[in-house]
């Protein structure tokens, strides 16, 4: 294990402790959530922080993972295999299409040290390339 893995572990079981006796009975949904996010937040897979750390053409000086964060409300990871047995990184988060609330669902694929997107979909209606042009645009000038 890395020493900074190691580091992070050690800091997250000293805070942890602390975090958790500071909140009252109101907030315990809200740790819950937080908890449930702190192992990806410290053990993405190489493939995710592959994707994470990449760029797209739309918006070259900015990473993924940054214009994920602007952009999206609840910015979720996930790696998975997919049945034709292709490493697949997931992103969905909460964004505003068309003045209405909706999910988007963004995947790439990852072949060894690149990536590539394979789809969009929002709100689980598959979009064109066109408009996923169009959302890194906008996930580019929130950056």
């Amino acid at each position: 294990m890395s020493r900074l893995k190691k580091f992070f572990i050690t800091l997250f079981l000293i805070l942890l402790p602390i975090s958790l006796a500071s909140c009252s009975s109101e907030s315990s949904n809200d740790v819950s959530e937080i908890l449930e996010d702190l192992p990806g937040s410290f053990f993405n897979s190489p493939e995710i922080n592959l994707v994470k750390s990449g760029s797209v053409k739309a918006c070259p000086y900015s990473t993924l993972g940054d214009m994920a964060d602007a952009f999206f409300e609840n910015p979720k990871w996930r790696e998975f295999e997919s049945d034709s047995g292709i490493t697949v990184v997931e992103l969905t988060g909460e964004l505003s299409y068309s003045g209405l609330p909706a999910t988007a669902l963004i995947q790439f694929e990852v072949f060894g040290s690149t990536f590539e997107t394979s789809y969009l979909g929002i709100n689980d209606v598959d979009q064109n390339r066109l408009v996923l042009a169009g959302l890194f645009s906008k996930m580019c000038e929130a950056v």
